[in-house]
């Protein structure tokens, strides 16, 4: 069974080559935060295959590298990955060297190449007893674990993944639903009747097609058609590469995503989904700064949009910086008064500041606005017991059940 789990290594290995020659792969590189490196270099289930026509290497290329440990690694993902040899003793050796996180990522994927999972899943167990913040660890190994029909260990690595970063969610769900791509499309009427005239598609027609392609969880479709739009055009629209750049992000090829969104901001720097998009990125790089800077450069250029709320405010929380948090939420709900959800986000931080009888007007607020959505019944009732109010928290809980039971 062939799995295209990895968009992105067609673009980079045909690259690979000229990488090594120019030394632009150099023992610098690897001082990097391991969230960039990984993106940089490390080509993983998640995000690559595996093609037939390999790039040659120049003779000489790993003279650049003094350190012995980044050798090994680069020896092993040359000799392994793109090759069909065996890195395992290199890869080994890097590990007891620095027990370099890339070593680990190649390794990993050498076993999955070779269809050897449960040595890739011991892989990357070990990997995360070093490195237990990094979402592809845990990603890596919910594919493994599906591979080999490990619905609990799937579930466990998905949520923590999604935890960590929330781009693993959109990956492994896309991945998830590569096996019903056909019935997806082959019912959706829009992809029919767009696809017959493809070659005379207007603009508007064209975003309608990569939007359904999303819709149906054929997002190298839609690539495909956004990069070709892009091949065609005589004039550059920057909202071609944010589109194109929003779908790379999904699928975690982060740099390939990094790239669009630089491209369209010197397109039109004026584009605020841009910065939005880039933001994200920084987040999964781990750079919150200049997160936080595209932020309030998309809230400069569209004061209006809640997206820059909802994402700001969700980045603060998880930096533990609350009050400002809640500073994008009061304006988010400003935005959207009539959007439950929006107050389940507030109620959700009021909760974490400690701030009981906030939460539950905003609890109660959801609840106003969508009585029929069973979760906020449960997390009011929570709120109530800790407030005291017993009766209250039992009656929340009953109409919980009764929803849940519908």
């Amino acid at each position: 069974m062939k799995f295209n789990l990895v968009l992105g290594m067609k673009h980079v290995i045909s690259n690979l080559s000229d990488i090594f020659q120019n030394s632009a792969f150099v023992e610098s590189d690897f001082k990097l935060p391991p969230p960039v490196l990984l993106a940089k270099f490390s080509f993983l289930p998640i995000s690559s295959f595996f093609p037939d026509d390999r790039p040659p290497f120049a003779q000489n290329w790993l003279n650049t590298v003094s350190q012995k440990d980044i050798q090994c690694l680069l020896a092993g993902f040359a000799m392994g990955i793109l090759a069909d040899g065996n890195p395992v003793p290199l890869l080994e050796e890097a590990i007891a060297l620095s027990n370099h996180v890339l070593a680990h990522s190649y390794l990993g994927l050498y076993y999955f190449k070779i269809k050897d999972y449960e040595k890739a899943i011991l892989t990357y167990t070990k990997a995360i007893e070093s490195y237990g913040e990094e979402p592809f660890l845990y990603a890596s190994r919910c594919l493994l674990y599906r591979l080999i029909d490990e619905d609990e260990g799937a579930f466990y690595d998905y949520q923590i993944a999604k935890r960590l970063d929330f781009n693993y969610h959109s990956v492994l769900e896309w991945e998830e639903n590569q096996s019903d791509l056909t019935y997806f499309e082959a019912e959706n009427l829009v992809i029919q009747e767009l696809e017959s005239k493809q070659s005379q598609l207007s603009t508007d027609e064209m975003n309608s097609l990569g939007l359904e392609y999303v819709h149906s969880y054929s997002y190298l479709k839609a690539i495909e058609l956004y990069s070709s739009a892009i091949a065609k055009s005589n004039y550059l629209d920057s909202n071609l590469f944010v589109f194109r750049g929003s779908l790379y992000l999904k699928l975690t090829c982060f740099e390939l995503a990094l790239k669009d969104f630089n491209k369209a901001i010197d397109l039109d720097e004026t584009r605020s989904a841009a910065y939005i998009f880039r933001a994200k990125v920084f987040e999964s790089y781990r750079d919150f700064h200049q997160a936080i800077a595209d932020y309030a450069k998309a809230e400069e250029l569209d004061p209006s949009s809640s997206i820059v709320y909802e994402e700001r405010a969700s980045l603060l929380e998880r930096l533990g910086n609350l009050n400002e948090a809640l500073q994008d939420f009061d304006r988010l709900v400003v935005l959207n008064p009539e959007d439950f959800y929006v107050y389940s986000l507030r109620a959700d931080l009021k909760e974490k500041l400690a701030d009981m009888p906030g939460a539950l007007e905003d609890y109660t607020k959801a609840i106003d606005l969508n009585p029929y959505y069973s979760d906020l019944y449960s997390y009011r009732a929570a709120v109530r017991e800790k407030l005291g109010d017993t009766h209250g928290a039992k009656a929340d809980m009953d109409r919980f059940n009764e929803l849940e039971d519908e």
